[in-house]
């Protein structure tokens, strides 16, 4: 019996570890995100921003990492997805073609957000994905424009219709920082009715 009750303790703390070691993995690559794109904006060769914007430019700055931003989400892929012109911020046009739908729940409450293609596909990018959205932080504590996140086709399986959805790695586009780019504004349909305080924020 003694045996019987080690062996189930040990057997606890062996799967409490590797849940810790888990958590702290999904962290760590969560911070390397960060500090990567931080210094993709600080560095010289690398900047999106030009002269007269580096001058002024402060630093990319984030919401504390909160694993409650990492949701599991149920994606339907959409067939025949229509192509979509997308607004710009340089008052254009970008399109882009629908792809799938993932659904989640955030604060008890069910959202529905659509990801997207880049239209019409090139090779280079064939298996990225676009999942532009805004929430109640916009214009408060993350830019008002609305953020991204950036999926792979190959995130997506026939096996499982759950993808993972991690807003602590939301970023905002260039024109946040840059008045010298075109960027796609988030579409009505994916606007969340809830706060994502996770990813980029946003102070002038």
């Amino acid at each position: 019996m003694i045996n019987r009750i080690l062996l189930l303790i040990a057997t606890s703390l062996i799967l409490l570890s590797c849940s810790t070691s888990k958590t702290v993995s999904k962290v760590a690559a969560i911070e390397t995100y960060q500090k990567e794109l931080a210094s993709y904006y600080m560095d010289p060769k690398t900047t999106p921003l030009v002269d007269d914007e580096k001058t002024n430019f402060k630093g990319i700055t984030f919401f504390p990492i909160n694993k409650k931003y990492t949701v599991k989400a149920k994606f339907t892929p959409i067939e025949n997805g229509k192509i979509i012109p997308f607004p710009t911020s340089a008052k254009k046009i970008k399109k882009y073609k629908e792809y799938a739908t993932v659904t989640f729940t955030l604060d008890n409450q069910q959202q529905t957000l659509t990801i997207y293609q880049s239209f019409p596909i090139m090779e280079k990018y064939e298996d990225s994905l676009f999942l532009p959205f805004m929430d109640e932080t916009n214009g408060v504590t993350s830019y008002g424009g609305g953020r991204y996140l950036d999926l792979n086709t190959k995130d997506f399986t026939t096996k499982s219709n759950e993808i993972v959805l991690d807003f602590n790695q939301a970023y905002n586009p260039y024109c946040a920082y840059s008045k010298h780019y075109n960027c796609p504004i988030p579409p009505a349909n994916n606007v969340l009715d809830v706060e994502i305080n996770a990813g980029v924020s946003y102070h002038k």
